[in-house]
């Protein structure tokens, strides 16, 4: 299973930062929430989405040092997007 997302981080001064989804940070969301990365599309809460974007740039030390809910109050704004086709890449084959 592959998937696909791009995380855009915006903070209070309209600054935007995007990240690109990958295992690592969905199976962080995985054992954070204890649920499947793919449950998320069928039931988004803004927190999961939120913390995905907080993780995103704390993996990058783009989070200001903060806590989630600091980075949260501090008015960071989270768009994510999810690419609905992502295996339509064929996988190149490794020996």
């Amino acid at each position: 299973m592959m998937l696909r997302a791009q995380i855009q981080v915006t903070d209070n001064q309209g600054v935007a930062r995007s990240y690109d989804g990958n295992g690592a940070l969905f199976v962080a969301f995985e054992e954070h929430f204890d649920i499947s990365i793919m449950e998320m599309g069928e039931n988004p809460r803004m927190t999961h989405v939120y913390w995905l974007g907080y993780e995103a740039a704390r993996r990058q030390n783009q989070h200001d040092g903060l806590d989630f809910k600091q980075w949260l109050d501090a008015g960071h704004n989270v768009e994510f997007e999810v690419d609905e086709n992502p295996l339509d890449e064929q996988a190149t084959p490794s020996s």
